[in-house]
């Protein structure tokens, strides 16, 4: 604990100053008695000596704050702080939260010390993803006549994870499981959508005839299709990259905050439907990773994960990165490789990497097309300048393209969305590979 600091206020400055003219005045009227003239900025600090001496003193203080330990980009929080004190008076505290990250700046409180004790609540607000150190309190009162200001800073060593706003989360997946349902009652309702052996039933119209069983269909004299059951334990793996290509705003957020929203949301999907689900997050070093688990609880440790990959201003070593993946991951997996490129140069180590990758897991390569590149190739030039944008702009589209069709033909799932569609489309991607029976 810090050492109070105690200072004079205004008002203390105002009566010394207004003291200033009537020490002169007695001063000069009788200088036999010069003397006289200093009583009344004795009597001043005086005064200020019983001021302070009937003040609160720190430490009469006991202050206890706790705080959320993850929030919601948006969503406001509250830290709850709880001040007692062995002190009969009332006493006007001003309050202020001293934090780094993510948040919007504090504004001081002021709460009133009564019956000596006052529990008050501080607004935390998130405006992005990552994680809130809360420092100190800054407590500030005055003595019963106002003339000294008592300032004390109480250390606090709390941390709190900003996630993404997941209030919406659940109506999504719901809209998005319905799709797959059918009216009325459905009493298997995964047969035929993986790959695990179910049970032999009658081959009817609209199966599919590579299903056909012709050794059993030969032994009943009928044709008999095997009917097969979903798996319900793949791990589904999410790769964050967190290096300076996917710290570029589009839009309200960065891209990073983009690909961390549809992860979220596949996510919960995953869960829902018996899968392991992990993630890992590298840069220029593989930094972090979340060892793939199952079960809607675990959903909280993905979002507390997804809060922690912070913002790196590095490039991206995705060799170094995915080989790491790889050896943490003995089981075939479906990975979901969030990332970002600029053309097909810069993109070759990655296409290295992918290439040894897809080998053995099957992946989703997820990247954001950059929104402006289209507004020029589409526009119509005015000038040789805007002609010259344009042409720039095209081929930085098609060496993109370029770059797709090398990660498809490695037998990866490409996912070029725009700001909206991201997740509605990993999702489908997600049942597509499901349906397949590609894991």
């Amino acid at each position: 604990m810090n050492r109070p600091q105690i200072r004079p206020t205004l008002k203390t400055a105002a009566l010394f100053a207004g003291s200033i003219p009537l020490t002169v005045l007695i001063g000069t009227n009788d200088l036999s008695h010069w003397y006289l003239a200093l009583l009344a900025p004795f009597a001043f600090f005086i005064f200020l000596g019983v001021d302070l001496a009937k003040a609160l003193t720190d430490a009469d203080l006991t202050v206890d704050l706790t705080a959320p330990s993850l929030i919601y980009v948006g969503v406001g929080a509250k830290a709850t702080l709880v001040i007692k004190a062995n002190w009969p008076r009332e006493t006007l505290l001003d309050v202020l939260l001293e934090a780094d990250g993510p948040l919007t700046p504090p504004i001081p409180i002021k709460i009133t010390l009564k019956d000596g004790e006052v529990t008050a609540n501080i607004p935390i607000l998130g405006n992005k993803r990552g994680q809130i150190d809360l420092k100190a309190l800054w407590l500030k009162w005055r003595g019963p006549t106002g003339l000294v200001s008592i300032q004390s800073i109480r250390p606090v060593s709390l941390k709190v994870s900003v996630a993404q706003n997941v209030y919406r989360l659940n109506e999504d997946v719901i809209s998005f499981l319905s799709q797959k349902s059918f009216f009325g009652s459905k009493s298997q309702p995964f047969r035929g959508e993986g790959t695990e052996f179910e049970c032999l039933t009658d081959f009817a119209t609209g199966m599919d005839p590579r299903h056909i069983d012709w050794k059993r269909s030969g032994r009943h004299h009928k044709l008999l299709a095997r009917e097969f059951r979903q798996e319900r334990n793949h791990l589904i793996v999410f790769g964050f990259d967190t290096g300076r290509l996917t710290l570029e705003p589009v839009g309200p957020a960065t891209k990073l905050d983009h690909f961390v929203a549809a992860a979220l949301r596949l996510a919960r999907v995953s869960l829902k439907s018996g899968d392991l689900v992990g993630g890992c997050g590298y840069d220029l070093t593989f930094h972090s990773f979340l060892k793939p688990s199952r079960g809607p609880n675990f959903f909280a440790r993905f979002l507390a994960f997804t809060a922690s990959l912070n913002y790196r201003f590095e490039e991206t070593n995705h060799t170094l990165a995915l080989a790491e993946l790889m050896n943490r991951l003995p089981h075939r997996s479906l990975i979901v490789l969030f990332t970002d490129f600029i053309d097909d140069v810069s993109a070759e180590l990655l296409l290295e990497s992918l290439t040894l990758l897809t080998r053995r897991h099957m992946a989703i390569f997820v990247t954001m097309g950059e929104p402006f590149l289209n507004d020029y190739r589409q526009r119509r030039p005015n000038g040789l300048f805007q002609v010259a944008e344009a042409v720039f702009a095209d081929n930085f589209v098609k060496n993109r393209e370029i770059v797709l069709n090398r990660v498809r033909r490695l037998g990866a799932l490409c996912l070029d969305a725009k700001v909206g569609q991201i997740a509605p489309d990993l999702i489908n991607k997600y049942l597509l590979i499901k349906s397949r029976g590609l894991l």
